[in-house]
C-alpha cells in the first residue's frame, strides 16, 4: 500500500465551535498555507475536516428527532463546512476535491461493522489530488451513527498506509485541562502505551459535551491508529504553520502532543 500523511483540521481550529455555523477564516487561511507548502513538497496527503460548529450543532439540535430528519439535517451541515473548505483551499492554489464520507463508507449489516470504498480515495492520490473527507453521519438500520474524523482516518488506513497523522488544533497539543481557562494546564508531550490510561482519566472529564467525545475520544482513536499502526500522530496547533508544516514532512515540532506505539 503506498504511504501518505494524513492531516486533520480540527473542527476547534475552523469554526468557533460555541458560535452554533460560524467559520474562523483565519484558520482557513493559515491552513490554506500549511497544506499548499506541503503539496508542493511531495508529500502525498488525505486530508479530513472536523465537524465543528457545523456538525456539532446539528447533531445535538436533531438527536431526539426522527433519525431520517437527522440524517439529512447532518449531511447538510457537514456537506456545508466542507464545500466551504475545499473551495477556499482551491482558491488558495491547493489541489483538493472534497469526497462525501457517506459516499464511500457505509455500515455492512451482515458484518456488523463500517465498511470502506476505497478505490475513489486511492485514485484521487495516485494523481496528486487531495481528497478531502470529514466526520460525517452515517445512516443503519437502526438509525444513525456519527463517525468522527479519527474514525474515518481509521476506515482510510486499511486501503492506504498513513506513514504518520498530523491533528491541527486550535492549541499547541493536548493538555492537562482546557488550555483556555484552566490556569494549572500542562502540554502532555508524549503519549504510549505505558501512560495512556492515566492520560485517558484526566481528558474524561467533559467528553460528553462534544457530538463526538472530545478530547477524550479523540486521543482515545488516535492512540489506537498509533498503536495498531506502528506510526506516530502529532497533534499540534494549526496556527503555528512552521510546527504544522514540520510534523507533516516528518519532523517533531517543539510544542506538539506526540502519541506513539512506544
Amino acid at each position: 500500500m503506498q504511504e501518505v500523511v494524513f492531516v486533520k483540521l480540527g473542527g476547534s481550529f475552523i469554526t468557533y465551535k460555541h458560535r452554533p455555523v460560524t467559520l474562523n477564516y483565519e484558520a482557513l487561511e493559515v491552513a490554506s498555507k500549511i497544506l499548499k507548502q506541503a503539496q508542493e513538497s511531495g508529500v502525498k496527503l488525505i486530508v479530513g475536516n472536523g465537524g465543528g460548529s457545523f456538525a456539532h450543532y446539528a447533531v445535538l439540535k436533531y438527536r431526539n428527532k426522527d433519525h431520517r430528519e437527522l440524517a439529512v439535517m447532518c449531511h447538510r451541515a457537514t456537506r456545508l463546512l466542507n464545500r466551504i473548505v475545499v473551495d477556499y483551499l482551491i482558491e488558495s492554489g491547493v489541489k483538493a476535491t472534497s469526497l462525501q464520507t457517506s459516499a464511500v463508507i457505509y455500515y455492512n449489516e451482515q458484518l456488523g461493522e463500517f465498511v470502506i470504498f476505497g478505490a475513489p480515495i486511492k485514485a484521487l492520490v495516485d494523481s496528486g489530488i487531495i481528497p478531502v473527507l470529514y466526520g460525517e453521519c452515517i445512516v443503519t438500520q437502526s438509525g444513525v451513527t456519527v463517525v468522527s474524523t479519527e474514525r474515518v482516518f481509521e476506515l482510510v488506513s486499511e486501503v492506504l498506509k498513513p506513514r504518520r497523522i498530523v491533528l491541527l488544533t486550535d492549541v499547541s497539543g493536548v493538555y492537562t485541562c482546557n488550555p483556555k481557562n484552566c490556569r494549572d494546564a500542562t502540554l502532555i508531550r508524549r503519549i504510549t502505551p505505558s501512560n495512556l490510561d492515566e492520560v485517558l482519566s484526566t481528558l474524561k472529564q467533559g467528553a460528553e459535551t462534544d457530538a463526538t467525545g472530545g478530547i477524550y475520544e479523540k486521543v482515545k482513536l488516535a492512540s489506537r491508529l498509533a498503536f495498531s499502526l506502528g506510526i506516530e500522530v502529532i497533534i499540534t496547533s494549526g496556527f503555528d504553520i512552521e510546527s504544522a508544516v514540520s510534523a507533516i514532512l516528518g519532523g517533531t515540532p517543539a510544542r506538539a502532543t506526540v502519541i506513539a506505539p512506544k
